[in-house]
Formats: structure tokens, sequence, C-alpha cells
């Protein structure tokens, strides 16, 4: 029989996370730093009902590292995500045959400590130590275009944020979930020396970065709120 890429790329893709769910390339958490007493305080702060959160975002399960509550996972600890997976016929007529090719998209969400370049060559490495020979392959990574971890720094701009949204949100009390990865906040802080502050409008049941996503108006409209507030809070406490 042929040697079939499909499975080859589904033995892959097994091979991603180990049976604690950790991300398997050899040293991609040597450099990730643990998460501070004050942050996972922060974090254990938030309202959140497991629940609430599986009835909301449309799954069944909750997965990910052990050892680490939901939202540590979601917001302080990295992530490895297939986001796209083709083979053979995805659409239309299927023929009785062996596919020539296969090819999988993956999203890498690194955090404090990492380095994007670092973690490209773990991956380089692991693909070329695991794929069996009986395979050619080809492997892009987007380093180009990657954004490394970034966490604003504590200051007066963060207090400043926390009021605006109290204001925003019409809310005595709201917390810091921070932000999950980096986008382009490091590339604008270091451009422009000032620091990136993030707060979300969105909703778990808004569908994130999928082609049916949506917002509450209601809170969009809370959410320009507190921009607004957010300009005039420096002037308030100085």
């Amino acid at each position: 029989m042929p040697p079939n890429p499909a499975l080859e790329l589904s033995r892959l893709l097994a091979r991603l996370h180990d049976q604690q769910g950790r991300i398997t390339f050899p040293g991609f958490y040597d450099n990730v730093e643990e998460i501070s007493p004050r942050r996972r305080a922060e974090l254990a702060a938030l309202p959140f009902d497991p629940e609430d959160w599986l009835e909301r975002s449309h799954t069944r399960s909750i997965g990910g590292e052990e050892g680490y509550t939901v939202l540590e996972r979601l917001w302080e600890r990295p992530a490895l995500e297939v986001i796209a997976l083709a083979a053979g016929d995805p659409v239309g007529v299927k023929r009785a045959a062996v596919p020539s090719m296969a090819s999988a998209e993956l999203s890498i969400r690194t955090v404090a400590g990492q380095k994007v370049n670092e973690v490209a060559e773990q991956v380089r490495r692991w693909v070329e130590a695991t794929i069996s020979e009986d395979y050619g392959y080809a492997l892009s990574l987007d380093t180009e275009t990657a954004q490394e971890f970034y966490r604003t720094p504590e200051g007066p701009f963060l207090n400043a944020l926390s009021a605006a949204k109290e204001r925003g949100f019409g809310s005595p009390e709201v917390g810091r979930m921070g932000n999950a990865g980096g986008g382009p906040a490091d590339l604008l802080s270091s451009a422009l020396n000032v620091p990136v502050v993030f707060f979300g409008t969105g909703l778990v049941e808004d569908n994130w970065h999928d082609s049916d996503e949506s917002v509450r108006v209601d809170i969009l409209k809370a959410g320009a709120a507190t921009l607004a507030f957010l300009w005039e809070e420096p002037g308030r406490r100085g």
C-alpha cells in the first residue's frame, strides 16, 4: 500500500499534546514564566462557572493543561490549536484514492518568557524528528508576522482603565483579565515608547474570530463609553 499523508499528518497532530494537555515540543516550557500569586488572585476573583461557560460557548467539555484553572489557561498559559485541516477531496465527489498530500495550519500562543523565533525553531526540530522518512514535507512558519507576548506594566494607566470601565459599564467593581498573547501590542509599545492597555467588549457567546462572530450592542456601547472616560481619567487623577 502507498503511504497515506492523511494518516501521517493525523499521527503528527495527535502527538502535539501529551496526556496532561502540555505541548510536546522539546524545550517549549523552559522559559515560560510561572503565574505570580498576585495574578492568580486577580483571575480567581473573576466570576466563573464551568457549566455557564459550556452552555455559552456551545461546547461539551473543557480541556487544556492540567494543574491550572480554566482562566489561568485562557489568559496566562501557552496554547496550540489546529485551525485548518485538509486532505483528499474535502468537497465534491469523493474518489477512492489515497490522497497525494495533506495539510494543516496551527495557531500557537506564546506567553511571558517565550520568544517567537525560539518557538519556531522548536517546531522545526520537532517536525524533523517526528515525521516519518517515508514522507516529504514543507513547513512554513510566519515568524515575520507573529507578535511577541506583551504584558501591560503596572502603573497609573491601569488604575485609570479600571476607573473608566467602572464608569463605562456602570459597575462598582471590574476585574483585570489583561490580554492573552500579544497581538500588535509589543510592536506598538516599543515603537512609540508607551504602554498599551487592553479592555474587551466580547462575550463568550460572541464566537470570537469565527465566521459568525457577533457583539452585543449594549456591551459595545459600554466599551465606547469606557474609551471616552479613559481619555478623561488621567486628568481627573492628575
